[in-house]
């Protein structure tokens, strides 16, 4: 194979436009083009260049330089001034060092004498065709490049958005369709009932086919107008335009088929419910959805709410907002303060102790527990607040000899701080241990962790005296406070106010009564609040009595009853 065969067979798809005024000659070297290049297409002169070039895209353009109308080095400047990489070899009868000078100045990249030797112009193309063809084999590589990437940032973006397991859009694009959404929305977010308890059961191969099962399931009821995502582990969301009346009537349906459907176990069939909450309309769906669900399920399995700013969560979320700021400000600033209640010795009639009450005081502004400690326990300064406790009720019972309680969480048990605190405090105020009832509710002897229990034993064994607040108020493990060893026990009085008119309360505060004669633990008799009662109490042999009857709670100890 001849040489300007080679290069025939690799200039073959190059694109060249030749330019030339004189027709005899423009015809033979077409002659000769047309034997290297597919492609050739020729001009008369410079502007009729100019304007096919417009036209169309050109590998190489071979151009005359004496021309009318346009000569070849105008047509040169112009295409490089809009194209700079255009590859331009001036074709010239004249070898004259100006024109060179000229052609080299605009950046062509050849220059060949008329007439056109074969030799040298194989050598011109030949180095134009290997530098073409490098451009088109990058940018051909590039676009399959971009192409591959394009489609892997597809697969990539569709992944974000999807769920592996059930092939349906996830939480985050869930999130994305939210905070785009113009729209009036109902979001029904749907939990799979005791979920841990299949995993548990039947493993997490069939808690997966459960999860498969219900996706399925929840597919067949979407609609043009609505979307079904699954949020991962046992939640599903559906978010649609639903008309206001038939938002629960659809829940009802969806959970009746999800209760009758099954996912086959071996010999059996693993049956679930759902429990549905639904939000409509607010600026935070998702948020209140979960809120809704939160309270649906303290009210039992496969229930079905809706959102309303009445939801107790909802009402504890504003209260929350409303006495953070409080809270926190009477910490920094100490304005929660002690009032203290008497305890009266049945015995003697006599105050021997007292339990001091956390209260914060700004002003003449008044906080009691009531308004403040369940959102001081939500936002986790309950530590804080017993501190400052502590401290102050020290202050005032170290300048006299009464015994004082105080009450104690188990979120301080879990903080791991009382010991070294109390111990501190001790030394600083010279107070012995004995005169100091620390208060647990009674929950403590049914939920308590063992470390909890333990700190208790070994703060008993400091020398402070332990007391059981609200016996019976919720459901006392009577062999868990019997090894705790109590020094108190304290009737919750709910059934302490009513013991002159219920026979019922009258019945469970003598066998509290009983019970701690039997294990060797006082009584003390909370809300004693009139003759009647404080009478009862006595007859039942109660050793303390507190409540209203002998003193409201007050900022200064008072001596006498």
């Amino acid at each position: 194979m001849t040489e300007i065969q080679v290069l025939a067979q690799q200039a073959q798809d190059i694109n060249i436009l030749y330019v030339e005024d004189e027709e005899d000659v423009r015809e033979q070297t077409k002659m000769i083009f047309d034997m290297l290049f597919k492609n050739v297409d020729t001009a008369f002169d410079g502007l009729d260049a100019w304007q096919k070039y417009q036209n169309t895209q050109y590998d190489i353009v071979f151009t005359d330089i004496s021309m009318p109308r346009m000569d070849g080095l105008e047509l040169s400047r112009r295409i490089k001034e809009e194209d700079p990489m255009q590859k331009i070899v001036i074709v010239s009868a004249y070898n004259d060092s100006d024109y060179l000078l000229q052609a080299i100045e605009l950046g062509v990249e050849g220059f060949l004498l008329k007439p056109i030797a074969i030799d040298k112009m194989v050598l011109v193309v030949k180095k134009l065709a290997d530098s073409i063809l490098a451009a088109k084999l990058m940018k051909d590589y590039r676009q399959k490049l971009e192409a591959e990437v394009e489609e892997k940032t597809k697969i990539i973006k569709k992944q974000v958005v999807t769920d592996k397991l059930t092939g349906l859009q996830n939480r985050f694009a869930l999130n994305k369709v939210l905070e785009n959404s113009e729209n009036d929305n109902t979001l029904f977010l749907i939990n799979i009932d005791n979920f841990e308890s299949i995993n548990l059961v039947y493993g997490y191969e069939y808690g997966d086919k459960v999860i498969v099962s219900l996706s399925k399931l929840l597919s067949k009821e979407i609609t043009k107008e609505s979307q079904l995502f699954y949020l991962g582990n046992d939640e599903f969301a559906i978010l649609c335009n639903s008309s206001e009346d038939i938002l629960m009537q659809y829940a009802k349906d969806l959970q009746k088929r999800i209760a009758k459907s099954f996912v086959e176990y071996k010999d059996h069939a693993i049956t679930f419910t759902v429990t549905i909450a639904i939000a409509k309309d607010n600026e935070d769906l998702l948020k209140d959805a979960y809120v809704t669900l939160k309270e649906a399920k303290q009210q039992g399995k496969n229930s079905i709410k809706r959102y309303s700013k009445d939801l107790l969560i909802e009402k504890l979320q504003a209260q929350i907002q409303e006495y953070s700021p409080i809270i926190r400000e009477a910490i920094d600033e100490k304005y929660v303060i002690p009032y203290f209640q008497a305890i009266v010795d049945n015995r003697t009639n006599k105050i021997t102790k007292y339990e001091c009450l956390a209260r914060i005081v700004k002003g003449d502004t008044l906080y009691t527990p009531f308004l403040f400690i369940n959102i001081a326990e939500q936002i986790g300064v309950i530590p804080e607040i017993t501190k400052i406790m502590i401290d102050k009720s020290f202050q005032v019972f170290q300048h006299n000899s009464y015994s004082f309680s105080i009450n104690i969480t188990e979120i301080d048990l879990n903080n791991h701080y009382l010991q070294a605190y109390l111990r501190k405090k001790l030394q600083e105020y010279a107070i012995e241990p004995s005169r100091v009832v620390l208060e647990v509710l009674e929950g403590i002897s049914v939920t308590g962790a063992k470390n909890s229990l333990e700190q208790l034993r070994e703060l008993k064994e400091m020398g402070f005296k332990i007391a059981i607040d609200d016996f019976g108020a919720q459901n006392s493990n009577f062999e868990r406070v019997h090894s705790m060893n109590v020094d108190f026990i304290k009737i919750d009085g709910s059934f302490v106010k009513n013991l002159a008119t219920d026979p019922k309360s009258y019945s469970i505060v003598k066998t509290i009564t009983d019970f701690a004669k039997s294990i060797g633990a006082e009584v003390i008799a909370e809300y004693v609040h009139s003759k009647e009662v404080y009478e009862i109490i006595e007859e039942l042999g109660i050793e303390y009595s507190q409540g209203y009857y002998f003193s409201e709670p007050n900022k200064e100890l008072i001596n006498e009853i």
